[in-house]
């Protein structure tokens, strides 16, 4: 054996040990990924056991014939599913309809007793086919979707109809003072057969999500707390955020596509705060609402956001309190200071955050289901 060879096996083996300060950070790393994952997978079984132990009313009720005419454009998809759903499984028969189907045609084969159908601001509504369905003795009714931000439309169709049902309490009076006697207010609801709370990818996993259009009002509000949000864990997501001065700050957190409902409901499932702002009833540039019809009910999205088990934060309608209790289901701001001072209080009480969030699914499953909604309306129109 030469010297060479000698040496090398004289020479000891050494094993790489990555420097003190890198193991400390891979430690410290698992640590809060280890703990975020088990805070989220607990969340998760919490919301799962509410759905499981908060029975749901099943049965047939009505021994009626329901043909309903489903909305026009995807935002609406999952309303549709979710009244079709429920529909089925409270009358004897459900008809569904697409608005540019000779629905008149197929009401006078099958004489449903009541047509329902969902207003949209589609771009040529049926008003003809729905004076025909009265014609034959069909009782119509509109469910009105976008209330009071297009009444200048709304308030020109409804007069056709035998029932009026609005999404805003503060429509009723206007409905009624062109001639319209039967006008109710009644929200949209959940179906919570929909609900999924299943594992969905860390991608998702946000600490902060807002999701919807870029109204004005929206704009003003994330540009006064952009210097805030640059430096969160948050997913802003929606068209024409573009219009963000501050959204150079931003930009890496916005995502401008719209999002299906499914989509939407798993990031605000695996956010843990979701903001909500309702739009104002004076942005002229998108809405049709020359009276300035005021708007006291709060938005769908209201009980969307909390059928996920997530901690809302919304601004404050004065119907609100009437679906859940601020600071136990759900709760409330009325400027960006405050916004930002609950965010961080949230953000750093776990435990209040998640008790909160499962205390408004609670609520949502036992009081704002589409099942509930349509016996509420199918009451009405029997007068029962």
């Amino acid at each position: 054996m030469n010297a060479i060879s000698e040496r090398k096996k004289l020479r000891p083996k050494t094993v790489w040990q990555a420097p003190p300060s890198a193991k400390q950070d891979w430690e410290a790393g698992h640590r809060v990924g280890y703990a975020k994952g088990w805070s989220y997978g607990y969340h998760m079984g919490r919301c799962q056991r509410i759905v499981r132990d908060i029975p749901q009313e099943t049965g047939i009720l009505w021994d009626l014939k329901v043909m309903y005419v489903r909305a026009v454009g995807a935002p609406y998809v999952s309303i549709d599913e979710g009244i079709e759903d429920s529909l089925r499984k409270l009358v004897r028969e459900v008809i569904v309809v697409n608005q540019e189907d000779d629905f008149v045609s197929i009401s006078r084969e099958t004489r449903p007793d009541i047509a329902l159908m969902l207003f949209t601001l589609a771009p040529s509504f049926p008003i003809d086919k729905v004076q025909a369905l009265r014609s034959l003795g069909i009782r119509t009714a509109i469910w009105l979707s976008d209330d009071p931000y297009h009444t200048d439309q709304t308030i020109k169709i409804v007069p056709y109809y035998d029932f009026i049902f609005t999404l805003e309490i503060s429509c009723i009076d206007l409905y009624k003072s062109i001639g319209c006697n039967h006008v109710y207010y009644l929200p949209f609801g959940i179906n919570p057969g929909s609900l999924l709370f299943e594992h969905v990818p860390t991608s998702y996993r946000k600490d902060i999500c807002f999701i919807g259009t870029a109204f004005w009002n929206r704009v003003h509000l994330i540009d006064e707390i952009a210097d805030y949000l640059k430096d969160k864990d948050i997913m802003i997501n929606g068209f024409w955020w573009e219009r963000l001065r501050s959204y150079d700050k931003l930009a890496s957190k916005i995502q401008g596509y719209w999002l299906d409902p499914k989509e939407t409901a798993k990031h605000y499932h695996a956010s843990k705060i979701v903001i909500n702002l309702h739009r104002s009833i004076d942005d002229e540039t998108h809405n049709s609402n020359s009276r300035r019809i005021p708007a006291y009910s709060p938005n769908p999205r209201v009980i969307d956001i909390a059928a996920c088990g997530t901690l809302q934060l919304t601004d404050v309608r004065q119907e609100l309190s009437n679906f859940y209790t601020p600071g136990e289901e759900l709760d409330t701001f009325s400027s960006s200071q405050e916004l930002v001072s609950k965010i961080e209080y949230y953000l750093n009480h776990e435990e209040e955050r998640q008790r909160i969030a499962l205390q408004g699914l609670s609520r949502t499953l036992r009081e704002h289901t589409y099942r509930s909604r349509l016996h509420q309306m199918l009451t009405i129109m029997n007068g029962v």
